[in-house]
This record gives C-alpha cells, sequence and structure tokens, in this order.
C-alpha cells in the first residue's frame, strides 16, 4: 500500500546524502518518472540536510511490494546517476512501519537532536509542496496529516522538544569546547533558519563578535539588525575569513563556496588556525580542506558526541512519546485497514443496483419497469441499504476490518471479479 526508501544519518554518511538532496524541480521530474514507467499513485519526498525520504503509494500494486520497491529503487538510483551499492546506506519499509516512522520523524525521534522542531517545517514543507503539485495519493495525504496531528500531541503532553537543541545549538557547543568564546570574532554564513539559531545561540554564549554574511544581503540585513551583529557583503567572504577564528555555514546552496587553493591563500594571510563548522547538505566545503594546515574542519556527522548527550538527557520522554505513537498508529491502521474493503463494498452495492436495472418487470401500481417506478426506486434503495449494510458487517467481522490479508483476498477475488 505505502513504501519508503530513507537515506538518513544513521546509515548514510554526508558524502552520500548530499548526492540524493532534491531540488523542487527534481521532486517534480522523479514523480513524473514514477508516475509514467511505474504505476506508483502518490509521492512525498523529505529532503533536509540530515535525510533523504521517499514515501510512496501504490494501492493497485498489493502484494507486489518487493518488486515496486526494487523498481523505485532503481528508478532513483539512475536518477541521482549513483554508481555504487546504495543498499548499506538505506531503509526501506513498507505499510505499518512507514507509519510508524513518519509519526517517529514529526515527533522528533528520529533527529540528530531528538525533539528538535525543525523537522515539523521541513514536512509541512514538503507535503504542502507535494499537494501543490498533485502528487499525494490519499493513503500519503491521511497519513502525514495523522503524522501532524501525532506530532502536536506528543509536542503537548510530553516534554520531548522543551528546551530541545538543534544542529546550531551542537556547533556553538563545539565552539565553546575550543576557544573563549567571550574573545573570538565568528562568522555566520547563511541566513536561513539555521543560520538564525547559530547567532541566537552564540549570543546566549556571550559571544561578542558576530559577522553575518548571505548572498542576499536584504536577508542577512534583517538578522543584523536583530541582533545588533555586523554584516558584509557576500564579496567580501575571503577577505573576512582571514580575520575570524570560527566560520560556521548553513547556506542552501548546492555547490561548495570555497576551493581548496581559495582555503590556502586564506590561510596564508593569516597566523592563527580557524574552525570551519559546514552544517549543510550539499557540503559547502570541500573535505579535502580539513587537510590544510591550520584549518579545522567539522561537517554536520561530526556534532554526534553533542547529539548523544542529548540524547540520555531525553529517554524519558522518547519512552513516552512512543506510547502515544502506538495509540495513534493503531487509529490509522484501522483507517487503512478498512480502506482495504472499499473496492468489494463498492463492488457489492453497484452489483445489488445492476440487477434491479436489468430487471425487465413491469410494476403493478404504474406499469413502468421497476427501475423507472418512483415507489419502487424508493424501496430498492432502502433494501439495497439494508442488505448492503448486513453483509458488509459480516465482511468487516470475518476479514477483522480488513486486517486479515487472506481473509481480504478471497473477499475481493468474490465481489470484485470481472468488474
Amino acid at each position: 500500500m505505502i513504501g519508503l526508501i530513507s537515506i538518513n544519518y544513521k546509515h548514510a554518511p554526508v558524502e552520500i546524502r548530499e548526492q540524493f538532496d532534491f531540488s523542487d524541480d527534481q521532486k517534480s521530474d522523479f514523480h513524473n518518472i514514477l508516475k509514467n514507467n511505474y504505476d506508483v499513485e502518490g509521492l512525498m519526498i523529505l529532503s533536509t540536510c540530515n535525510r533523504t525520504e521517499i514515501y510512496f503509494e501504490y494501492e493497485n500494486h498489493i502484494g507486489q511490494e518487493d518488486k515496486l520497491m526494487h523498481a523505485v529503487l532503481k528508478a532513483l538510483v539512475d536518477f541521482k546517476s549513483f554508481n555504487e551499492s546504495l543498499s548499506p546506506y538505506i531503509e526501506k519499509k513498507t505499510n505499518k512501519d512507514v507509519v510508524e516512522h513518519i509519526f517517529r520523524v514529526i515527533a522528533g525521534l528520529e533527529s540528530m537532536i531528538v525533539g528538535e522542531y525543525q523537522i515539523v517545517e521541513q514536512l509541512k514543507d514538503s507535503f504542502i509542496f507535494a499537494e501543490k503539485k498533485k502528487m499525494l495519493g490519499p493513503i500519503i495525504n491521511r497519513m502525514v496529516q495523522k503524522a501532524f496531528e501525532t506530532g502536536k500531541f506528543i509536542r503537548t503532553y510530553t516534554n520531548i522538544d522543551k528546551g530541545a537543541m538543534s544542529v546550531s545549538y551542537a556547533a556553538v557547543e563545539k565552539v565553546a569546547q575550543k576557544f573563549d568564546i567571550l574573545k573570538i570574532k565568528t562568522l555566520c554564513v547563511g541566513a536561513g533558519e539555521t543560520g538564525a539559531l547559530s547567532i541566537q545561540y552564540l549570543n546566549k554564549k556571550g559571544c561578542k563578535d558576530i559577522t553575518i554574511t548571505n548572498r542576499t544581503f536584504s536577508k542577512s540585513d534583517k538578522l543584523a539588525n536583530q541582533h545588533n551583529i555586523n554584516i558584509i557583503p557576500f564579496d567580501e567572504l575571503k577577505k573576512t575569513l582571514e580575520l575570524v577564528d570560527v566560520a560556521i555555514f548553513s547556506t542552501s546552496s548546492k555547490e561548495s563556496l570555497l576551493t581548496v587553493k581559495e582555503v590556502e591563500k586564506i590561510v596564508s594571510n593569516r597566523e592563527k588556525e580557524i574552525l570551519f563548522i559546514d552544517l549543510c547538505v550539499p557540503r559547502n566545503l570541500p573535505k579535502e580542506i580539513g587537510d590544510i594546515e591550520r584549518v579545522k574542519l567539522i561537517n554536520i556527522d561530526g556534532l554526534k558526541d553533542t547529539v548523544n548527550t542529548n540524547y540520555n538527557k531525553r529517554k524519558m520522554e522518547v519512552v513516552k512519546a512512543e506510547s502515544f505513537i502506538a495509540e495513534f498508529l493503531m487509529d490509522f491502521e484501522d483507517w487503512a485497514s478498512f480502506r482495504q474493503l472499499r473496492p468489494s463494498i463498492l463492488s457489492l452495492k453497484n452489483q445489488f443496483d445492476e440487477l434491479i436495472d436489468l430487471d425487465t418487470e413491469k410494476c403493478n401500481c404504474c406499469n413502468k419497469s421497476l427501475k423507472n417506478c418512483d415507489k419502487f426506486s424508493h424501496y430498492q434503495s432502502r433494501l439495497s441499504k439494508k442488505f448492503a449494510g448486513r453483509l458488509i458487517q459480516q465482511i468487516k467481522k470475518v476479514s477483522n476490518n480488513g486486517k486479515n490479508e487472506q481473509a481480504l483476498e478471497i473477499i475481493n477475488q468474490i465481489f470484485t471479479n470481472g468488474n
């Protein structure tokens, strides 16, 4: 019914994840490939710094999960021109496991920073885009709506996100471990949510000298005024890097912002070591700059020690959240299972009505055919509802509301065969 291919920070390092980053245009293109070649009926792609997740729907392919999963996986590898084996880096899930996974994702249980809220906005953006482009199927649509409901409930009735950290926080913690943060000069490159959080945490730690730059000057200007920090035009980036102690990169650029040669030149014009922190996927900085003398490079995967501390603090809240997820999962399962009975139920009603329509017997009261008699038409409607209602109750009982796959297969064969 639904499938998931997840390439996330737990199994795939940043150099793999960045190859599977999806722009909005690529999401549309990939949807067209799956729809036209594999009859996938719904698609949503979540693409963040820590994960790329492809949720797909295949309601008319029940029993072909493995075959379709392989097809979607092959289409993904071809689409991204990935030449290695992707198997070591992915999680594959179907049906109930997909639903449980997305409930955990939106609650922040699958995030690198447990409980962080940014994933909610990211999932919302992915959902709105897929909805706008008419990529969603009814099951994914309902699943994501239920996920939002689940996440809201968990964040209301647990402390999973109370004081929750972010990758920006983890980055600033790294800076504080290495430097006297009151005395350093810091440059934040990028004015999005991650960049704004980096500035916020630096301020809280007491950093006095913070500068921001961004390709779109108006965005960085707004943050500079809000936090009373310095601002430079983006074309002064390299010159400014000769003067700062720390540079935190968090832009949405799909290409490296600096080359190895450019960094070597920057380092040659300064005496002290410089710390680069790259929070981006795809990365803003090539990994080779970490080999340059007097350069320390940390990417997003280098923050896991801080992440583990965060997880240990939140273990009890995770347990609470998981118990709530189990309850919401049961609600969705009931809906999804009953949905599988719909073809039989609709076919049953249609077959009953067709039998009446084919009947040529005349009505005694008006001498019209039964199907054209107003009185009989009303009686037919009542009879159809009563008869179908009783049978539907028996179908639901025998199939455990659609959860018994063996019974469901027999029922669908009986009532939909030939229609």
